[in-house]
């Protein structure tokens, strides 16, 4: 102890002497430390980078740097073409920035997000927008580059029902190395629409409206505007409580893990200290899964450190802290790192207790990976649904500032008035989420769950103990400053008339098939596939309920002596099971193998032109598979892609950026993609030039004084970065330039043929009437990411 203490007075020290920008190296320690310090998590408790998939997998992945060759650099784009910023300059490490209005120190790692809006320059740093949070980041730091120059970026769509994440890790090559669910898409998102978001709450089909939108600090040309969305388990506080037993918990885990997984059976601890200190034993279940990769990494099988705590990034493995048992780490964490650490209202690192993201919650100062807090939401959505859904949308949550603006720290008392014992200040994080109690306000404040432990007579935050009473800890908050942003199911409402009867709940008595699936012969190595199939829940009240997306089978590889496959559905801790009759064949002949690449991986086109797009296919087998071409993210219906890869461009196409997809039969993840920039024409530029005028963007301080607020408002600090308030920002408009070159509209290249004699047949196809004798079809996505 006596050593740290040291180290960190010289670390204070140093800083006083290099200046603001030189900020020391990232520590972890359970004791609080000064606002000063960058700390930052290895994500993955490991020193390397992973990427997720939306079941939760975890996979390591490239930690190089990848650099764009000839970046535009800032205002050098065509006119009016929007830009990014590539943060994926360096190998694993940190990247650090200032947070806009509250001139706050952060953090990112490039090699787990790279992509980021850019929004404007001064004084040899740039804006940008990403993981929630609008910063200043110095420019030798990243890469300015067009729209148009990256192969791929960060984006959303709407994928049986979920609103998936697709993040971008590196920006030089087409598709996304994570993908996240998050969650139920809302209605006013559609399938078969790319959407665009750095905030994660409003959507746009366009980039450079949404990078407008953003310079104006409004969203209101958004396709949500009036509808803010929320990733549920993203947002939910960490005081709150599981509906699941630990025995429940441990069934969800034997699917998922593996019999050596340091995570096996520790359901039964995580309700324990979520009962005793206050966290969420479901959201805390999904943290461990993210850090520990389901109990297998180095340091939770060496160290039983299932939460990378203390696994920095500087030595993550030698620096991680050694547990006794997997038992003794989960109540450290539960107790020390969250009750008494970041979800105490005093602690440094406190920013909101939820998971969140880069400007509010766990995630600002825990990981240096951007989307942390998200993959961890993901897996509470796979454990969620496993379970049987009974978590998710349970309470009702609101927001403070949901469009970060002010950054004002808003008062949480104990009573419903303004002259009430003042208990603990939110801070300044905007889109700070609080559990609501009461379903409605009540003489102008909300009864919210207290984030901070409190005394018996709840007058006064308690420090020292991490003991938490979820009935008994609780303040108000006025609703001046709250927006609802979802409403729950487990609201407290009034209690019915005593004259009333109360009607027993319904329990679940049997599921039944009602409809076999649409496949049901199998080839050994195949998986149970349950298209075509419905599920009926029949309840003890009479009735029967659709259940089909919410029962679970075996995934594991089949083989000949299968003969049925059982589907289970669970409701309330009670398991029905149903049982489907199915066959399976030896497999006659070694099973085909495909590998896919369209050809080639990026074009630019102009308005009514067309594009012949090939592929180059390696197969284990000399028969074609069926293909299927399609085009996403266009704008004009004229614009289509015939059977055989032809794309034409209609006259009327404004899309910024399309992706060609092309796929190997319906509903399969053997896909491959290329990107298509739409080319302005000359006259196009101009006029857009000339209607949108040189944009500057000006900002100016915002320090209010106590009579400007309410009493419910504490006060903003002052900046504390001269540059931050009051200067001239550079926008991206630049003069006009003459388009390049018309591209190639229809190009012919010859088929390869790999040598039979050579183990598997290799086949390249590039010609039209191969495609058309195939059958082939195209579909989204790139085999390479694709988990």
């Amino acid at each position: 102890m006596r050593k740290r203490k040291l180290l960190a007075f010289g670390l204070a020290f140093c800083l006083g002497l290099s200046g603001v920008w030189n900020f020391s190296k990232p520590v972890f320690a359970a004791e609080a430390q000064s606002e000063s310090q960058v700390q930052s998590e290895n994500t993955s408790g490991e020193d390397h980078i992973t990427s997720m998939d939306e079941e939760g997998n975890i996979k390591d992945a490239d930690s190089s740097a990848k650099l764009i060759e000839n970046p535009a650099g800032p205002n050098k784009s065509r006119s009016g073409e929007p830009q990014v910023v590539n943060f994926r300059t360096k190998n694993n490490a940190i990247t650090e920035f200032i947070e806009q209005e509250t001139a706050k120190q952060g953090y990112t790692n490039g090699a787990y997000g790279a992509d980021a809006v850019y929004l404007g320059s001064a004084n040899g740093k740039y804006k940008f927008m990403l993981s929630g949070v609008v910063g200043w980041v110095k420019a030798e730091e990243v890469q300015v580059v067009n729209l148009s120059q990256a192969k791929a970026v960060s984006c959303y769509e709407v994928k049986d029902g979920k609103l998936m994440h697709h993040i971008v890790q590196d920006m030089t090559t087409p598709g996304y190395a994570t993908s996240l669910n998050n969650g139920p898409a809302p209605s006013y998102l559609t399938p078969g629409t790319i959407y665009y978001s750095y905030d994660g709450h409003y959507f746009y089909t366009d980039y450079g409206v949404m990078a407008a939108d953003y310079r104006q600090n409004q969203r209101t040309q958004s396709v949500n505007p009036q509808e803010p969305y929320y990733n549920y388990f993203q947002y939910l506080p960490m005081r709150s409580q599981s509906g699941y037993t630990g025995e429940e918990i441990n069934g969800a885990l034997d699917k998922l893990v593996n019999a050596n997984s340091k995570m096996k059976n520790t359901g039964e601890t995580f309700v324990k200290n979520q009962n005793t200190y206050g966290v969420h034993a479901l959201l805390m279940t999904g943290i461990a899964a993210n850090e520990s990769n389901w109990g297998k990494s180095s340091i939770s099988q060496k160290k039983n450190n299932l939460f990378g705590l203390n696994a920095t990034d500087a030595a993550p493995g030698a620096n991680a802290n050694q547990y006794s048992s997997v038992e003794a780490c989960i109540e450290d964490f539960a107790n020390g790192w969250m009750s008494r650490g970041y979800l105490y209202p005093g602690d440094y690192r406190y920013q909101g207790g939820f998971l969140g993201n880069k400007a509010s919650g766990l995630n600002v100062k825990y990981a240096s990976d951007p989307y942390w807090g998200e993959k961890a939401a993901n897996i509470a959505w796979r454990l969620d649904s496993t379970l049987g859904s009974k978590d998710a949308g349970a309470y009702t949550l609101a927001a403070k500032e949901i469009i970060p603006d002010t950054h004002i720290s808003v008062n949480v008392r104990k009573e419903q008035n303004v002259s009430s014992t003042l208990l603990y200040k939110t801070g300044k994080a905007a889109n700070y989420v609080v559990l609501v109690r009461n379903e409605e306000p009540s003489e102008g404040f909300y009864e919210i769950q207290s984030d901070a432990v409190l005394d018996s007579s709840r007058s006064t935050v308690v420090k020292d103990s991490g003991k938490y009473d979820f009935e008994g800890m609780y303040g108000y908050m006025s609703s001046d400053y709250l927006t609802v942003v979802s409403r729950g199911k487990n609201t407290q409402e009034q209690a019915p008339d005593t004259d009333e009867t109360i009607p027993p709940e319904k329990q679940l008595e049997s599921i039944a098939i009602a409809n076999a699936p649409s496949k049901v012969s199998y080839i050994e190595g195949e998986s149970f596939d349950g298209a075509g199939m419905q599920v009926l829940a029949k309840w003890s009240d009479g009735t029967e309920s659709d259940v089909t997306g919410e029962v679970t089978w075996m995934q594991e590889a089949l083989n000949s002596s299968y003969t049925e496959m059982t589907v289970q559905y669970t409701w309330q801790g009670v398991t029905k099971e149903a049982v489907q009759p199915i066959t399976v064949a030896a497999k006659a002949v070694e099973e085909e193998s495909l590998s896919l690449a369209v050809t080639p991986g990026t074009a630019e086109l102009k308005p009514g032109e067309s594009q012949q797009f090939g592929v180059e296919m390696k197969k284990t087998a000399d028969t074609v598979p069926e293909l299927k071409w399609e085009v996403l993210g266009s704008k004009s219906q004229q614009t289509v892609i015939d059977s055989s890869g032809l794309l034409t461009l209609g006259q009327d196409e404004t899309a910024e950026k399309m992706i060609v997809r092309l796929s190997w039969g319906e509903g399969s993840d053997k896909v491959s993609d290329a990107m298509v920039t739409l080319v302005k024409e000359p006259e196009q530029e101009n006029q857009q030039q000339e209607s949108t005028g040189q944009e500057t963007t000006s900002q100016s301080e915002s320090n209010p004084s106590a009579t400007d607020q309410t009493p419910e408002a504490a006060e903003t600090d002052t900046k504390e970065e001269e540059y931050i308030a009051g200067q001239q920002v550079n926008g991206q408009k630049a003069a006009g330039t003459k388009s390049g070159e018309t591209s190639d509209k229809q190009k012919n290249t010859s088929v390869k043929t790999g040598d039979a004699s050579k183990g598997p047949l290799w086949i390249t196809i590039l010609s039209i009437s191969g495609f058309l004798a195939a059958g082939m079809g195209y579909r989204k996505g790139h085999i390479k990411d694709r988990k």
